[in-house]
């Protein structure tokens, strides 16, 4: 079973390498990517890019980075201080 990190970075690649990606396609590795995340704003933040798949035929690459980025962002636990 892949790993978060792996399926991130697989995703990261493809998304480099692609300029477009199908909504089915982009929707395929959501609920991959939520199978694996626990609940929180991570989480929500797939969700949300889900119910854009039901809206949309097309994502760029770029936008799927910035998708990665967002969620590498909502990963990041809060060091208490």
């Amino acid at each position: 079973m892949e790993t978060l990190t792996q399926m991130t970075a697989d995703w990261r690649q493809a998304a480099t390498d692609e300029a477009y990606f199908s909504a089915s396609r982009v929707q395929e590795r959501l609920f991959d990517l939520y199978g694996v995340l626990p609940a929180g704003p991570a989480r929500q933040l797939v969700e949300m890019w889900l119910t854009l798949t039901i809206e949309r035929d097309l994502f760029s690459g770029h936008e799927l980075i910035e998708l990665l980025d967002e969620l590498d962002t909502r990963l990041v636990v809060p060091v208490a201080g």
